[in-house]
């Protein structure tokens, strides 16, 4: 399991640096009249100031960027020391590492912006220009690539699904529901946003009409490439996942790191988009007519600012293949409150959860009438009264238990679970030590070790020996 999760996030954090790199890099250079966001003459490019503060910002990013790559992957070392310990250890690299270059890409975009105001460089009859092209405006629904096809991939996934409601008693039912949901949810997501970029792709970068035209299909034709590989491969992952559950009959270890392992292959989809961007300053270099608008006192701060304009989502010109938010609409701050507000809830909750994981150890506490049994924030209270079975084994028995709430790793099974024929249980297990203790009631069954020789046995004869009543098979 830990050479898996090693290979699968090194893959990812990699990955992930990878395209931090291209699209906040790509600012460094002119494009489109622009230089770290800021529109600024052709002539003045290699201006001093302009190519001190340029080198200093590229330097700065550089830096950055090789001390997190490092970083990336010397964190993955630490899902071999300890998991719990590996996710904290993530969660705080990667809000280091996206408010760290954020802080990066929106400084060099203000100093610019600073440069430019102290050099006059300002068109004020270009301020608050809007240019039409009729021709893209006409096309705004022609789509190179249709997006129906995504329906072809939704209705094949949900085919899949349905053999699994003749076993919704299975111990694993619920987790292959969680498993089709995300699958699915990833490909509406694809389709939407097929739709969506289709619609958007109307840009006027040039005076010349069949320039505009040819950019704007390109866009759309990498775009509804990249939905389509995205949700293919990840609908590809939930159908082996489920053919391989199905005939199975359970939900084996294999087939999860086969999901999780196509699941991640899924971000491949996102490779045609950045080739977009390189074919589309491919195309806009042959710009002989470049449309000029100086509508940088809108991004002055290096957030999108515009009262005047109705759009949402504008493109991020300090991101590039990004979308950046009107911040003067009433709907950004909606958005961005409650997408703020979600994820930080996500990170406590996470922190919350994991932090009792660190240190695993099962405390078992016996009064008069009371069995109290406690590992990393989960407890069972059982009335010794109450107990109708008690079995000692020598290990757990195979009934395909299933995780629903707790954790399991090759360390320990601590939790809630369901296995097939014993239903719902807590376990409070650690790997490797037996014997293991198996205490059923009228509406509980838990199952019990513990590290220390000899305490699970003592506990066996206690509670016999107070439950008179009590069937030992």
């Amino acid at each position: 399991m830990e050479i898996f999760m090693f290979i699968m996030f090194l893959v990812c954090n990699l990955f992930v640096v990878l395209i931090v790199k291209f699209t906040f890099g790509s600012v460094y250079s002119y494009s489109n009249g622009m230089m770290m966001g800021v529109h600024i003459p052709s002539e003045h490019v290699k201006d001093a100031d302009v190519e001190d503060l340029l080198n200093s910002s590229k330097k700065q990013m550089r830096i950055f960027q090789n001390i997190n790559t490092l970083l990336s992957i010397a964190i993955c070392f630490i899902i071999f020391w300890n998991i719990i310990i590996f996710f904290l250890a993530f969660f705080v690299w990667m809000i280091e590492y996206f408010v760290g270059i954020s802080v990066i890409s929106l400084s060099s975009h203000k100093k610019m912006y600073s440069i430019k105001m102290q050099n006059g460089w300002i068109i004020e009859s270009q301020k608050r220009k809007v240019y039409i092209d009729t021709r893209v405006s006409a096309d705004a629904d022609f789509t190179p690539i249709s997006y129906k096809w995504h329906f072809f991939i939704i209705a094949a996934q949900a085919v899949c699904f349905i053999p699994f409601l003749t076993r919704m008693s299975r111990a694993y039912f619920s987790i292959i529901v969680v498993v089709f949901i995300c699958s699915l949810l990833v490909s509406v997501f694809s389709l939407i946003f097929h739709i969506f970029m289709n619609r958007k792709e109307r840009t006027v970068y040039s005076q010349d009409s069949k320039l505009n035209h040819i950019v704007n299909v390109t866009m759309k034709k990498y775009i509804g490439t990249s939905m389509l590989l995205m949700s293919s491969i990840n609908a590809f992952a939930w159908i082996i996942t489920a053919i391989m559950v199905f005939a199975a009959d359970t939900l084996s270890a294999t087939a999860f790191y086969i999901y999780m392992f196509l699941e991640l292959i899924c971000a491949a989809g996102l490779i045609p988009l950045l080739m977009a961007q390189r074919r589309k300053n491919e195309l806009l270099t042959a710009n002989t007519e470049p449309i000029y608008i100086d509508d940088d006192e809108y991004w002055k701060t290096g957030f999108y600012y515009n009262p005047n304009d109705r759009h949402l989502f504008v493109p991020n010109r300090l991101q590039s293949g990004n979308y950046a938010i009107n911040y003067a609409r009433t709907g950004a701050k909606v958005f961005v409150g409650g997408i703020t507000a979600f994820v930080v809830a996500c990170i406590i909750f996470a922190v919350a959860v994991l932090i009792p994981f660190a240190n695993v150890h099962i405390d078992i506490t016996l009064s008069d009438d009371t069995l109290k049994i406690e590992s990393a924030g989960y407890k069972s209270v059982i009335d010794i009264n109450d107990i109708q079975t008690i079995e000692l084994m020598e290990e757990l028995p195979k009934d395909g238990f299933t995780k629903t709430n707790g954790g399991a790793t090759n360390e320990y099974l601590i939790g809630h679970f369901r296995g097939n024929t014993y239903g719902k249980c807590n376990l409070y297990l650690l790997k490797g030590y037996s014997p293991i203790l198996m205490i059923r009631t009228e509406d509980k069954t838990i199952f019990v070790n513990s590290e220390n020789e000899g305490e699970i046995e003592k506990l066996n004869k206690t509670l016999l020996e107070r439950n008179s009543c009590s069937i030992r098979k």
